[in-house]
């Protein structure tokens, strides 16, 4: 299958406004969240949920919500030497979903890949070192191959917890683009 190119895609955040309906993943789970809870769980300041178009049709979506993610757990390489918390700030991809119409052209991955890019905006004005996700035991590769890490405690569980290091990816954007620093 070919992939959508990256710059016909757009992503907005869900609005009560939203036309839901003809979306439909495999996962009948995500698909009711989308239509039953997204929204009201935004209004309640739970989570924010983001839509993706390509052109007129919805081809996917992704929720974000705060998180922790405890210092023991981040391999040692991982970590922040000195840090004086149990725990590290985090925004985790709680729930990430693609049409079955669309699935294998690209739009998880430029989900993740626009959900890489919030998490550094967001870095920028309150501290978040990770990305945190509780991968379905299928997903497990796809997010390894994105740079995540499961953390090996719990890899048994049905949705093994996994985290992405943003530091490496922050220091890789610096320099390449020293003009990054100064903002």
């Amino acid at each position: 299958m070919r992939s959508i190119p990256h710059e016909n895609l757009r992503v907005i955040p869900l609005i009560e406004e939203s036309s839901l309906f003809a979306f439909h993943s495999n996962n009948i789970e995500l698909n009711d969240f989308l239509i039953n809870d997204a929204l009201n769980s935004q209004n309640l300041l739970i989570s924010r949920t983001y839509l993706c178009y390509y052109g007129e049709a919805l081809v996917g979506f992704l929720t974000l919500v705060t998180d922790t993610i405890e210092v023991k757990l981040v391999e040692a390489l991982d970590g922040v030497d000195g840090y004086q918390y149990s725990k590290y700030p985090c925004i985790k991809i709680a729930r990430i979903a693609v049409d079955r119409d669309y699935v294998g052209k690209g739009i998880g991955r430029f989900l993740l890949l626009w959900a890489v890019g919030t998490v550094y905006r967001v870095s920028r004005v309150v501290g978040c070192r990770y990305i945190t996700v509780d991968a379905k035991r299928e997903s497990v590769q796809f997010y390894e191959k994105n740079g995540f890490k499961l953390i090996k405690r719990y890899a048994e569980r049905n949705f093994p917890p996994m985290y992405l290091n943003m530091y490496p990816i922050i220091l890789n954007i610096y320099n390449k683009n020293p003009i990054n620093r100064k903002s």
